[in-house]
Formats: C-alpha cells, sequence, structure tokens
C-alpha cells in the first residue's frame, strides 16, 4: 500500500531524512517512532503530496505521490482540524464534499462514520461543546469519510484519558480488519 524508497529531505544545511525506506502492506498498522525532530511530519508532508522531497520516492497503491493519490488518503493530523461551530455532521458533511461526495453517498457516510466513532448521538452537537476525546474521533472520521485506503494518524491518542485511548486503539483494529492500512 505505501512504499518509500531512499526518501531524503534537507531544510537548508539540516538533513531531516536521509534515505529513509520502508513498506507497509495494505491493512498492515505501522507506527512511526522517532524523537522531536527526527523527520516525522517531513514524512507524513511527503506522503500527502504537502512537500516535495529532495531525493527518493513514495508509491501509494502503486501510485507515485500526486494529486491523484490525495484521495487516497486519509489524515487526522495532531492538531484537530475541526469547525467548532459546526456540529460533528456538519464537519462530516463539508469534508466529504471536499472529496466530491455528495447527496445519498455523503448522507450514508457521515452516518457510517459517526458509528465508527460512537458519536451518533452527538451527531447535532457542536464541536467545541464535545470532550476532547469526542473532538479527536471526529478528526478521525473526517479522514475516514471518503473511504480512504491508507489512513495516517498523527500521535492519535495524544492528550487523552485511558478510556478514550482504547476506544481509538479499539477503532484502529477495526480499520485494520476492514483491510485499511494505518500508519
Amino acid at each position: 500500500m505505501l512504499q518509500i524508497k531512499n526518501l531524503s529531505k534537507s531544510f537548508g544545511q539540516r538533513t531531516v531524512l536521509q534515505d529513509l525506506s520502508l513498506h507497509i502492506a495494505k491493512g498492515e498498522v505501522y507506527g512511526l517512532l522517532g524523537a522531536n525532530g527526527a523527520g516525522k511530519t517531513t514524512t507524513i508532508n511527503i506522503i500527502c503530496n504537502l512537500l516535495k522531497a529532495d531525493r527518493g520516492t513514495v508509491l501509494i497503491d502503486g501510485q507515485p505521490v500526486s494529486e491523484q493519490t490525495k484521495s487516497l488518503i486519509g489524515i487526522a493530523p495532531q492538531e484537530n482540524l475541526l469547525y467548532k461551530v459546526l456540529s460533528c455532521q456538519e464537519n462530516l458533511e463539508f469534508f466529504g464534499r471536499i472529496y466530491g461526495l455528495s447527496g445519498q453517498v455523503l448522507r450514508k457516510r457521515v452516518q457510517e462514520c459517526l458509528e465508527a466513532v460512537n458519536l451518533s448521538d452527538r451527531a447535532k452537537s457542536p464541536v467545541e461543546t464535545l470532550s476532547g476525546g469526542m473532538q479527536r474521533r471526529i478528526n478521525i472520521a473526517v479522514a475516514l469519510v471518503h473511504q480512504p485506503k491508507l489512513v495516517i494518524l498523527d500521535e492519535p491518542t495524544t492528550g487523552l484519558d485511558i478510556e478514550t485511548r482504547y476506544e481509538i486503539w479499539h477503532l484502529i483494529q477495526q480499520l485494520q480488519q476492514q483491510g485499511i492500512t494505518i500508519c
């Protein structure tokens, strides 16, 4: 699903990535670990086509990273990118439309994503009224709304209580069982 070969990136004189290579198979859960400044976010930005590598290749489902591969990726960044005054449902609808979903398909995906993160009962609640853990779960639901093949979760359990961490880990297991690759 994700192949990285000899990926390198520098910012001026500072080398952030040097010859990173890895292969993540379909349905695999892979954790990218490293100290602050080790290049994890840079790698994610290159995979998402937000940043160009100096050298190396990145393939998603056999395709070079490009505008066309963006639809294959769902990302839940460390910082929630939600519109706090909108409801959970409205956030999912908004982001679904960005990915070209509409009508019955969009309504169905919104409901499925709310169920997946166990927040169907909060569909109409403004995001600003939710706990931090609930907001994190909606952020993950946004990453799933367009049915990506690869989901990137940047520190999905940071700042969450132990119960909510278990819920996120359980969700990751469910996504893996559906054949979704998680990094």
